[in-house]
């Protein structure tokens, strides 16, 4: 839907994700714009889920249980009220759907509209309507006091968790409440009250929170990780048993393959090279037999993710201690982050600045896999992420 633009959105991405607020585009094609229908796609309904507006997973089919909620369009010297009214038809499998009403008035067919979300309210931008992107950066008209108000809103939630931090660094050190690796986020996400995150949403209202230690010999932690991506598979040659069985090794008694991949080829000989001409992040090995095509990712779904998942993040760094053998942490910083900056995904991984850990191990004929992870090391955040900001707890 969205390559029949009229409008590219790397043009336009920018007026949004310079200032950190959340967007996401519809663009009605021909036969949507006919009906006033368009098929909410998997953005779309990520996004509403995520603003707490609606979710389309928990939706019953028919007319009846439609939900409407007010929306607004927005024009360079003002807006005007409608609604949108949000289903899931009877047939085709009820395929979820998003409507506005009286959308013909307001854009063409192939235009691109950006929705933005202000006080549990829809705000539709024609993105295709140079004058109302000019405003959008024109302290002068509505377009620039609704961006600011947005902007304002969210930074009232990280102010929040700010606050919420700062109480708990004065706790002092608090014991894990489990042991290992994931002990310093899962102690923090307890004293914040929140439940354990088995999904890949962000963790407190939005922002994902990433935890790690520090410690007087090494004040700053190791790499931090930024989410975890399996390959392709379809277009890859192994599989994850195929992988492991090529390139793991046996370990304690059993067949493993935990190991970083970079830009230079590791001990097992694997490395990353980039693809642009197929916009694809390749894994190859450097073989006794020659060079070798392992795994391959879609750049353009690792660079979605990357945005869905850090899109604001609170990169926290704790102290540690041992009292009896129980690990302690005090949380003392926060480095705060907002819209990555998505495009330089495969130039960071080419550098070697983004790589990539295998955990995959064999258990009773059957690949156990904690996750392809993709990592930062935290001096280097500042690449990824633009104007990041420190906070001393």
């Amino acid at each position: 839907m969205l390559a029949r633009s009229d409008t590219p959105i790397s043009d336009v991405l920018p007026l949004f994700a310079q200032q950190g607020i959340p967007v996401t585009f519809l663009v009605p094609t021909p036969t949507g714009y006919g009906k006033s229908i368009m098929d909410a796609i998997g953005d779309v309904r990520l996004f509403l889920k995520e603003a707490g507006l609606h979710n389309y997973d928990l939706q019953g089919q028919g007319q009846e249980n439609k939900v409407i909620i007010t929306a607004y369009f927005v024009y360079s010297d003002r807006y005007e009220k409608t609604y949108a009214s949000l289903y899931r038809p009877q047939t085709k499998q009820g395929d979820p759907r998003i409507w506005f009403a009286n959308l013909k008035k307001y854009c063409k067919p192939d235009n691109l509209l950006a929705i933005t979300v202000y006080r549990n309210e829809l705000y539709v931008i024609n993105l295709s309507d140079l004058a109302l992107r000019n405003a959008l950066t024109d302290p002068n008209t509505a377009p620039y006091n609704l961006m600011m108000s947005i902007i304002s809103d969210a930074n009232s939630i990280s102010n929040e968790l700010l606050e919420k931090l700062r109480v708990i660094h004065q706790m002092g050190f608090v014991p894990t409440v489990k042991s290992g690796d994931t002990g310093v986020g899962m102690t923090l996400e307890n004293l914040l009250g929140l439940p354990p995150n088995c999904n890949r949403n962000p963790d407190y209202k939005g922002i994902e929170l990433k935890s790690s230690r520090m410690s007087d010999r090494t004040p700053m932690p190791n790499r931090v990780n930024l989410y975890t991506q399996v390959p392709d598979w379809s277009i890859s040659r192994y599989n994850a048993m195929g992988i492991l069985k090529r390139f793991g090794y046996i370990k304690d008694g059993r067949l493993q393959l935990y190991c970083t991949v970079s830009n230079k080829p590791n001990p097992q000989g694997l490395y990353f090279e980039v693809n642009s001409d197929e916009d694809l992040l390749e894994n190859i090995a450097s073989t006794n037999i020659g060079r070798e095509d392992v795994a391959k990712w879609s750049l353009l779904k690792l660079r979605t993710e990357l945005a869905k998942k850090h899109n604001e993040t609170f990169w926290i760094k704790a102290a540690t201690t041992f009292e009896n053998g129980i690990e302690y942490f005090r949380y003392d910083k926060v480095i705060h982050t907002k819209t990555p900056n998505v495009y330089l995904f495969g130039h960071l991984v080419e550098s070697g600045i983004i790589t990539m850990d295998y955990t995959l191990s064999q258990k009773n004929e059957r690949v156990r896999d904690h996750g392809y992870i993709f990592k930062l090391h935290p001096r280097n955040i500042d690449l990824l992420f633009p104007h990041p900001i420190e906070y001393i707890l």
